[in-house]
């Protein structure tokens, strides 16, 4: 990305190009190049995503374009999901982050895995209802907001919603339950 200065401007408003198209070949998942280790795109992934810095929110960031990569081979698709729920034990910000990736990952799932009903509930279903719970505020508001968009078009099955999703919902609102989480459970 560049960055220009107009010639006779003191000014920094317009320091900055409009980008339009060239944005569109960068990708967020540039992490799974080689590069100047032997590891496997796998390897790497699994590498960044347990890493103790930035790398981890930006890898929560590409979970859906890594997937794309990864869906063809059944024991790479397994290695990344369980990859994603190992992330969900991650400080608040990539657990946030990887809350905002749940719909857009559901919906590829839907759309492109004849396994979806059985990937999703054993990964991501259990994902987003234990962050209902979560301490941190912003990943439990990421959390319903996943919800409410996954269960739109019908995402979560009858089953899940029976065994996964109401039990907790209904324990958030009982008498001992904090008044934040039985406001949220509503």
């Amino acid at each position: 990305l560049s960055l220009y200065f107009e010639d006779g401007h003191d000014d920094l408003d317009d320091g900055f190009d409009d980008y339009g198209s060239e944005c569109d070949s960068i990708r967020i998942t540039a992490f799974l190049d080689a590069g100047q280790d032997n590891l496997t795109p796998l390897g790497r992934l699994e590498k960044y995503a347990f890493s103790e810095n930035v790398f981890n929110q930006i890898v929560a960031r590409g979970l859906l374009d890594v997937l794309r990569e990864f869906s063809d081979n059944e024991n790479d698709f397994i290695s990344v999901m369980e990859t994603v729920a190992r992330m969900s034990e991650d400080g608040p910000t990539v657990r946030a982050e990887l809350m905002e990736q749940v719909p857009n990952i559901a919906m590829f799932l839907h759309e492109s895995r004849p396994i979806f009903p059985a990937a999703f509930s054993r990964y991501l279903v259990p994902i987003v209802v234990r962050y209902l719970t979560d301490p941190n505020n912003q990943v439990r508001k990421t959390s319903q907001a996943a919800l409410l968009v996954l269960l739109e078009p019908g995402l979560i099955s009858k089953a899940d919603m029976e065994s996964k999703v109401c039990p907790v919902l209904l324990d958030l609102t009982e008498p001992s339950s904090d008044d934040d989480y039985k406001i949220e459970a509503v």
